[in-house]
């Protein structure tokens, strides 16, 4: 593979295209005379590969090229009733060309951050170095979470490893947490914020960035939690974190979206048009999250979705289409804010979440309860999520005002509400559970995947129901197979990974 520049964005007025070219992973058509990449910008490329990457995450109701299966499979997300669904997806009868864009679009991401890391080398500026070496990570992950063996020590060759070899899951996760560990300790000396352009997440902000790399480190260490040989390693791992920031805000990406076709800010765009005007009529509200958050009272319901014509929260339940369009709920105004939303990476919920299962777990330093309370309000301060007024006295104009942070510490203050509740819990299955139940609750389409992750990897939130199409297999996909190209162009090495089917795990899931 090569590098090839997208169009680039001008960063401070943005009036390019917010889209690009597609490179594919073994894309080895090279102009050697033409100089662009050699001399062009780690800013610029950096912006731009940012940019991608809030598209690649964040177009949760784009189609199954990015991560809405998910949300449908972990009951988010419904399909409509207004349409004839192929049967792939409902019956998780998955082939090589289910969410196949996947692949090709996080190789070609990563190419670009890899670009940022060699000129940030070369130029010895170690802010730039860093966030291609982290964004990199963040990429990898993904694929082997999705994929599990994958191209990674030839992937970025080109002409030298046009078939490039596929590497064991379990080794790429090593290399990743030293890559982070580099990451991390480049940051920590990095150049300031003035000096720093084409960074449209955290502004050149290296401290943020250094608290988005602990968290990042953190995500990749729980995710081998059930790995039973691991333990020591990950404890040690973790020990390296001690003392560390994680984040507490929104790691978000915002280049300046404008209201304007292709440079709306990518979930708002797939969902709404210029004029404002309501537009995803094949995805609707998910039936199972919908009784979820009715049965704990909780407030996020009308932010993750609309209410229906009749006041009412309806959806479908994945593999059953029976309500029309015109009686299930719209996305919601909490997620679906405007067009200049930013582009969520990492929520701070999910970042209070993580830290606080590795407290759980005993691998870090803290306070379980009070980060997992941090992780609930986060969530509803995202969402702008309030309860309704509440009358003191019913003889009495007098009524408390709900804010996001009193309404968060409402909700998780139920009596006796081990959904919602962290004293309501014992032990540190029921403490998991909980934690875990509230990140799936935080996530509705903001970031589908790591639910997805955390189902794979724990087998919760425990009632996840399976598809009720009557083609089902009744087999929740472990993981994506590889894309059909990959075998047209690569044989050799896809093939050797043997008979890969939905039901096949990926490394770190037991």
């Amino acid at each position: 593979m090569k590098v090839i520049l997208k169009q680039i964005l001008p960063i401070f007025f943005l009036v390019g295209a917010f889209s690009s070219c597609k490179k594919e992973l073994l894309d080895i058509n090279i102009d050697p005379n033409n100089p662009t990449t050699a001399s062009a910008s780690p800013s610029l490329v950096l912006a731009n590969a940012l940019n991608t990457t809030a598209g690649i995450y964040n177009k949760a109701t784009a189609g199954n090229n990015n991560f809405v299966f998910a949300g449908l499979w972990l009951g988010h997300i419904s399909y409509s009733g207004n349409y004839a669904i192929a049967t792939e997806n409902i019956s998780y009868a998955l082939t090589n060309n289910f969410a196949s864009g996947v692949f090709a679009n996080i190789y070609d991401n990563i190419e670009d951050y890899d670009f940022v890391e060699k000129k940030g080398t070369e130029q010895e500026n170690s802010f730039y170095r860093a966030v291609g070496i982290l964004m990199k990570a963040y990429n990898y992950q993904t694929l082997v979470d999705l994929y599990n063996n994958v191209p990674y020590t030839e992937a970025l060759k080109g002409t030298g490893a046009s078939t490039p070899v596929y590497d064991n899951g379990k080794a790429i996760y090593d290399d990743l947490a030293k890559r982070i560990d580099t990451a991390i300790s480049l940051l920590k000396t990095s150049a300031s914020a003035s000096s720093i352009t084409g960074d449209i997440m955290f502004k050149g902000d290296a401290v943020q960035w250094l608290e988005f790399a602990n968290t990042v480190k953190l995500r990749l260490l729980l995710r081998q939690s059930q790995v039973a040989d691991r333990q020591s390693y990950v404890q040690a791992e973790a020990t390296k974190l001690a003392g560390s920031s994680f984040l507490t805000a929104d790691a978000a990406v915002n280049p300046g979206y404008l209201n304007s076709a292709g440079k709306m800010n990518p979930f708002w765009g797939q969902n709404v048009n210029t004029s404002g005007t309501y537009t995803q009529d094949l995805y609707r509200a998910g039936q199972f999250a919908i009784n979820f958050y009715q049965s704990n009272t909780d407030p996020r319901l009308s932010s993750f979705y609309k209410p229906t014509a009749a006041g009412t929260f309806v959806g479908n339940n994945f593999g059953d289409q029976g309500i029309p369009n015109s009686r299930t709920s719209e996305i919601g105004p909490g997620v679906l804010k405007s067009y200049s939303q930013s582009a969520v990476l990492m929520l701070a919920a999910e970042s209070y979440f993580l830290q606080a299962e590795a407290v759980a777990r005993g691998w870090i330093a803290g306070d379980a309860k009070d980060l997992y309370e941090s992780g609930v309000k986060a969530s509803f301060v995202y969402l702008g999520s309030n309860y309704p007024p509440l009358r003191n006295d019913a003889n009495t104009a007098d009524s408390i005002i709900y804010t996001p942070e009193t309404s968060a510490e409402r909700y998780y203050s139920q009596s006796g509400n081990k959904q919602t509740t962290w004293d309501a819990t014992t032990s540190l299955q029921e403490k998991i559970a909980l934690i875990i139940r509230q990140k799936w609750a935080a996530e509705t389409f903001i970031n589908e995947l790591e639910p997805y992750n955390d189902y794979r990897r724990l087998h919760l939130p425990a009632n996840i129901p399976l598809s009720v199409s009557p083609f089902s297999t009744g087999i929740f996909p472990n993981r994506l197979l590889y894309p059909q190209r990959e075998y047209d162009v690569n044989s050799v090495n896809v093939l050797a990974q043997g008979n890969i089917t939905p039901g096949t795990k990926v490394w770190w899931m037991q």
